[in-house]
C-alpha cells in the first residue's frame, strides 16, 4: 500500500506539472523590436509618471493594478535610462525638460466555458486568452506648454494545449507579457526622437 500511494503521488505530481507547463505564449501584435536606440547629442531630463489599469473582457479588474504598476513605471524608467537618449530620468516632479505621463490598459480576454472544456479534456481540446495593451502617452515641455500624443497598442497570446508541452520551456506567460510591454516603450523611444523632440 505505501508503494501503491508514493506512485500515486508521485503520477498525481507529474500530471499536474505537466498541464502546468502545457501553456505557452506568443507575441500577437506588428510592433517593431529595437536592439539599438540612435546616438542623441542634446540629451534633456524626463520625469516619468505611468498609471495601469487592468480590465477582463472589458470590465475593470484592478486585482492586480498595484503591482502592475509599480512594475512597470520602475522597469520603464529602468529602459529609458538604458536607451541612453535621456540626461536623467525620475518618476519624482522636478524641473525637469520634459513631462512623460504614461497610460497602460491591460484588456484580458478569456471565455471561462471554452477554459472548462480545455480543463476537462485535460488540455486536448486547446484553450486561448488574450492580453491586450493598449497605451498612451502625452510628452510634455513644461516651460512652452508645448506637447504631443502617442498610442500603441500590442498583444500577447496565451495558448493551452497538451500538443505544445515541447515548447512551453521556450514561451513563458510571464517573459511574453514583459517583452510585449518592453516593445511598445522601445517604439515610444523610437517616435519620440523621430518627432524631433531628443536630437
Amino acid at each position: 500500500p505505501i508503494m501503491k500511494n508514493m506512485i500515486l503521488q508521485i503520477s498525481t505530481a507529474a500530471a499536474l506539472m505537466l498541464l502546468a507547463g502545457c501553456a505557452t505564449s506568443f507575441q500577437a501584435d506588428t510592433l517593431d523590436e529595437f536592439t539599438d536606440y540612435p546616438a542623441v547629442n542634446n540629451k534633456q531630463s524626463v520625469y516619468v509618471n505611468l498609471v495601469f489599469s487592468g480590465k477582463l473582457n472589458g470590465e475593470p479588474w484592478p486585482k492586480n493594478d498595484k503591482q502592475n504598476e509599480d512594475y512597470l513605471k520602475k522597469r520603464y524608467i529602468q529602459k529609458l535610462e538604458e536607451s541612453g537618449m535621456f540626461s536623467f530620468v525620475t518618476d519624482e516632479l522636478k524641473a525637469t525638460d520634459l513631462h512623460l505621463y504614461i497610460a497602460v490598459i491591460n484588456n484580458k480576454a478569456s471565455d471561462s466555458s471554452k477554459q472548462t472544456l480545455s480543463a476537462l479534456t485535460l488540455f486536448l481540446v486547446p484553450y486561448t486568452t488574450t492580453d491586450t495593451f493598449r497605451t498612451m502617452a502625452i510628452l510634455k515641455e513644461p516651460t512652452t506648454g508645448k506637447q504631443i500624443k502617442f498610442s500603441f497598442t500590442g498583444g500577447v497570446n496565451h495558448r493551452q494545449s497538451l500538443l505544445l508541452v515541447p515548447l512551453a520551456p521556450f514561451k513563458p506567460s510571464g517573459r511574453a507579457l514583459e517583452k510585449c510591454t518592453e516593445r511598445i516603450l522601445e517604439n515610444l523611444c523610437m517616435d519620440i526622437h523621430e518627432k524631433g523632440w531628443v536630437k
